[in-house]
């Protein structure tokens, strides 16, 4: 009988730990750092965007966002460019995985790793890219973020 409640007593502390599957919603802004090298028939696209990210919904917090990224595009709408994003600093950090969208499509990301707060991160989503800056001297992009996280506990 005592085996039977310390193994339900466990089992219930274990399910407390789970994590539940939460929406999310975030842009992220930053100025636009790329470079495209034209190779006749396609290019070699190469980034690297430092700025920061606004929770709209999720348990998330607001803070820093770096994206690298690289890959060819060709003339026909496909590609193989892809790259990270690091959101936030120090301990508390989760990185995206993501793949750029063929043919107008959204992008796909994943979670791949967290630290800290974020330790035991997953998630996955879509995201899209457009022009926020009313100052051509200085283009801003935001990337508006959709999808789900599960962060433990």
């Amino acid at each position: 009988m005592k085996i039977l409640i310390l193994v339900s007593i466990l089992a219930a502390i274990g399910f407390a730990a789970n994590a539940e599957e939460q929406r999310i919603e975030i842009n992220n802004v930053y100025p636009l750092s790329q470079e495209n090298f034209d190779l006749g028939d396609h290019i070699f696209h190469l980034t690297d965007n430092k700025g920061g990210f606004e929770v709209i919904e999720g348990p998330l917090e607001d803070g820093v966002t770096r994206c690298v990224g690289s890959g060819f595009g060709y003339q026909d709408g496909t590609n193989s460019i892809t790259g990270i994003c690091v959101f936030g600093e120090g301990e508390d950090t989760f990185t995206m995985r993501w793949k750029a969208g063929e043919k107008g499509a959204a992008n796909n990301w994943e979670i791949v790793t967290g630290t800290g707060r974020y330790n035991g991160m997953t998630g996955k989503g879509i995201a899209t890219t457009d022009i926020v800056s009313a100052y051509q001297a200085l283009p801003l992009r935001r990337t508006h973020i959709v999808g789900v996280v599960e962060v433990p506990n």
